[in-house]
């Protein structure tokens, strides 16, 4: 759950202006990677470019150049919830360095800055084992700060928009932005943020609370995921977005008998009807790509609902 959406597709790739980004990050900017190496679903060809940048100032200086070129750029997280071509990838994708990971205390009422490219469920464990409510719910969930906060994820009943302050970021054009939390319109699995725009950093506000309250249900959510869900096996998470609060895409894709079903190395999870898994680290995009029409057909005619994926499929 961390890919944000691409910015406006564009001319794809221009290989010569590869000596101009490295003249801005260096050799933190590599050519043919693929992307089975840097998804959570391990499947995917080679991203032409993958640009690491370790400043939000580089981050600006490089979306800059490529968008006066015309370029198809796209920002990449921790390569959850996301799906790339079997083909690979055309174009332009950026990274956040390790300094984009840093967490700051802003104020003792609990306000804390966090960088974009810290792991979500790391930073809701560290807060929580120190007494710090409101991200009990992320426990588990393997994402980015900055892909969850722009795609507003939430489990168990929360959204981790109910505790963002401001979202720092740049757009697709090169420019630094902020967002206060009341201007964005925060919905089921989106922020509101602009497509093509990369989270550098995000503002939260936490609650003191009592510890061992905060531990039970970071555990209890914890282990209900594992329980649940085939969290040691490569998936992208949940597939499909929920149809209603109240139905779950996984009811509905069991009760249309979908859990197991096989496209070559792709599987719908026995354990969760709404994650496809790879097993064997066999399985590619098409595969997926097929499992996924296939619910939504069954689904169709089992009970008429039109199911909407939540994982991004690249290109």
């Amino acid at each position: 759950m961390s890919a944000q959406p691409a910015s406006r597709h564009r001319h794809g790739f221009d290989a010569g202006l590869f000596p101009l980004v490295e003249a801005i990050v260096g050799a933190r900017a590599r050519r043919d990677v693929l992307a089975s190496s840097v998804t959570t679903l391990a499947i995917g060809g080679a991203i032409r470019a993958l640009v690491t940048v370790d400043t939000a100032e580089e981050l600006g200086k490089v979306v800059s150049l490529l968008a006066r070129m015309d370029q198809d750029v796209r920002a990449l997280g921790n390569g959850s919830n996301l799906l790339i071509a079997d083909e690979g990838l055309d174009g332009w994708v950026l990274r956040l360095g390790a300094s984009f990971r840093s967490v700051t205390w802003l104020a003792e009422d609990g306000t804390v800055e966090v960088g974009g490219a810290a792991s979500l469920m790391s930073f809701a464990r560290k807060v929580s084992d120190e007494g710090w409510s409101g991200l009990e719910f992320a426990a588990g969930i393997p994402a980015s700060i900055g892909g969850a906060a722009f795609m507003n994820a939430g489990a168990h009943g929360s959204e981790i928009g109910q505790r963002v302050v401001r979202v720092y970021g740049v757009l697709a054009d090169g420019t630094h932005g902020v967002w206060e939390h009341d201007v964005l319109p925060w919905s089921y699995r989106s922020s509101g943020l602009s497509p093509g725009m990369t989270v550098t950093s995000v503002v939260f506000r936490l609650i003191r609370g009592e510890r061992s309250e905060i531990s039970r249900l970071c555990s209890e959510h914890l282990a209900e995921r594992r329980a649940r869900q085939p969290l040691a096996l490569p998936s992208a998470g949940s597939v499909f977005k929920n149809p209603r609060p109240d139905l779950p895409a996984g009811r509905v894709l069991e009760a249309a008998g979908l859990k197991g079903q096989r496209v070559g190395g792709a599987q719908i999870s026995e354990l969760h009807a709404n994650w496809i898994v790879n097993p064997e680290k066999r399985a590619t995009a098409g595969d997926v790509r097929q499992l996924i029409e296939l619910c939504r057909t069954r689904v169709r005619q089992h009970s008429g609902i039109e199911l909407e994926p939540e994982l991004k499929v690249w290109p």
